[in-house]
């Protein structure tokens, strides 16, 4: 049965495919949850724009390194080879966000990181569906992962201004009661109603 190690070896690697995927996701959503939340929105309101933004950034970058072969220079091939697999690293993370949001409409309720899992493990499994999940919507996903990341620019901190909040009437001080002559305080004035 030759047939049998084959087989085993395919599920082994679809297997270990889906794990790192799912493992990306929930790294990603962990370590940068806003960042996350960011995808998930422009996956929310502007899907089409990722894509398009993505498809002509990620897309000649993932040429490149196809064809860093070619390129004699080692210096230049090397930091060709670099930038390929930071991008793919960077579509990885934003590909979070379409696990976010997938995880969002399969449970509403729940946790970020319980969210990211739920669409993780549906989007993964569509990205390791062979032939029409590997040529098709693996592809589709990356581009549209790098162009949500290029869209939410994490790396821009939108930090609003502090506010000041009124203390807890528990940490207030009262102002000191008056006191007479004699040394001993006044009393407080009764609350009047209007």
């Amino acid at each position: 049965m030759p047939y049998t190690g084959i087989v085993l070896a395919i599920l082994a690697v679809h297997l270990a495919a889906f794990l790192i995927l799912i493992a990306h996701w929930l790294v990603s959503a962990g370590l940068f949850p806003r960042a996350a939340e960011k995808f998930a929105d422009i996956y929310d309101q502007r899907p089409i724009r990722a894509f398009l933004l993505g498809l002509v950034t990620y897309g000649p970058i993932q040429v490149l390194g196809l064809n860093a072969n070619n390129i004699h220079n080692g210096a230049v091939k090397l930091i060709v080879i670099i930038a390929t697999f930071g991008s793919l690293l960077i579509a990885f993370i934003g590909t979070s966000g379409l696990a976010l949001r997938i995880g969002r409409n399969l449970s509403a309720g729940s946790d970020t990181w319980h969210q990211v899992l739920r669409g993780g493990v549906m989007l993964a499994l569509v990205f390791i569906t062979p032939f029409l999940g590997w040529f098709f919507a693996l592809p589709i996903g990356l581009v549209s992962g790098f162009g949500a990341f290029l869209l939410a620019r994490p790396w821009k901190a939108n930090v609003p201004a502090p506010a000041t909040l009124p203390l807890p009437d528990a940490l207030q001080v009262a102002p000191p009661l008056p006191v007479t002559t004699t040394g001993a305080p006044v009393a407080a004035p009764a609350p009047t109603l209007s």
